[in-house]
C-alpha cells in the first residue's frame, strides 16, 4: 500500500506488510528502504500531523540503516 504525504521531506510512503518493508520517497529524489518495521509505524506516519517530524523522531536511526537509491533506479536484489 502507498500513501501520498504532505511533507517538505517525504513525498510518499509505501509498506509491504508480508516482509515489513517501509519505503519512503523523499522530496530530494531518494528512495529510502527500512526493514523489519511494524505496520503501526507506517500507520502512524501516514496519520502524523508532520510526516517529516515523525520520521526524524520515530524512524531515522531506529530501524536498520536505510538503503537509499535515486527514485526510478533499480534496487539491488537482496
Amino acid at each position: 500500500m502507498r500513501v501520498e504525504l504532505r511533507s517538505r521531506l517525504i513525498e510518499a510512503a509505501s509498506y509491504e506488510e508480508d516482509v515489513r518493508l517501509l519505503r519512503l520517497y523523499m522530496t530530494n529524489g531518494q528512495l529510502r528502504e527500512f526493514s523489519d518495521v511494524p505496520k503501526r509505524i507506517f500507520d502512524d506516519l501516514s496519520n502524523a500531523k508532520s510526516a517529516g517530524t515523525y520520521y526524524v523522531n520515530n524512524i531515522r536511526g531506529r530501524f536498520s540503516e536505510p538503503a537509499s537509491y535515486p527514485v526510478g533506479a533499480t534496487a539491488p536484489h537482496r
